[in-house]
């Protein structure tokens, strides 16, 4: 009898995202946009720490937010916080929600306690 080799399945962009986002999701999901904000910036630094392919890196976080936001539910932007992890999303339809919000909301701030 032959057993078939395993070979690792090809690390790829959206395998990455999905992965990152189930690493992720249940931290997150209690907190504010705010903290939220604060983690995935956190997150980021790291991510440019361990990820020596930087194209893989700007193919992948894209994609994680569009997948994260959609895990929480996809809601419409109501504070800066959102509207700054809005605009990086891989998702044309996030995007352009966080354009539309942000020149309403020009004075406001992101600030971290």
């Amino acid at each position: 009898m032959r057993v078939k080799t395993h070979r690792p399945r090809p690390v790829t962009p959206p395998g990455l995202a999905d992965d990152l986002v189930d690493g992720v999701y249940d931290s997150l999901s209690d907190l504010s946009w705010s903290a939220r904000l604060k983690a995935l910036t956190e997150l980021l630094d790291q991510l440019h720490e361990d990820i020596e392919d930087l194209d893989m890196l700007r193919a992948t976080f894209p994609l994680f937010l569009e997948k994260l936001i959609d895990r929480f539910g996809g809601p419409d932007i109501d504070n800066i916080y959102q509207a700054r992890i809005y605009v990086g999303s891989a998702r044309q339809a996030h995007r352009d929600a966080a354009d539309r919000w942000l020149p309403m909301h020009d004075n406001d701030h992101v600030v971290f306690d």
